[in-house]
């Protein structure tokens, strides 16, 4: 799912350059989060079940009800903030504890292929960009101010 920020119109009021102020959000699939909440749905019954009833030696029970019920709100949460944010400034690649920025001074292209898209650092090592797709490029280097380039133009 990709949203551009609101703030990309010259409605916005302020006097910043309008490279300045866009940004692009490229987040997970809502269908991920649909189908943890089917998840929650189903599991709610047994992990309350396990909980109340116990049929399994107490404790472990109780924990396994609480690991159950875990489990579809993590993904969902995992869904919501995973991603890439696209600024001015750089790219910001999220998961769900963790958060990384990358400056566009240390990314030197961008390569594509059956698992999506990279960035290529500057030390040659690559991130990543999922969920980021090949099509998403053009919009991602108009927001950084870089030329698209193909591997052939040198």
């Amino acid at each position: 799912m990709t949203s551009p920020d609101a703030s990309t119109g010259p409605e916005s009021g302020t006097s910043a350059s309008p490279r300045s102020r866009r940004r692009l959000r490229v987040r997970r699939p809502a269908a991920i989060t649909g189908a943890a909440f089917v998840a929650w749905l189903t599991v709610t019954p047994l992990s309350l079940a396990l909980m109340i009833e116990q049929p399994l030696w107490g404790p472990f029970s109780v924990a396994l009800g609480f690991v159950l019920l875990l489990a579809p709100v993590g993904v969902s949460m995992w869904a919501w903030r995973s991603g890439v944010d696209v600024t001015s400034e750089g790219i910001a690649v999220r998961g769900l504890f963790t958060s990384r920025t990358i400056a566009w001074k240390h990314i030197d292209g961008f390569a594509t292929g059956n698992e999506g898209v990279a960035a290529i650092l500057d030390d040659q090592s690559q991130v990543r960009l999922d969920p980021l797709k090949p099509e998403n490029l053009p919009q991602v280097l108009a927001i950084g101010g870089q030329e698209l380039r193909t591997a052939d133009e040198g």
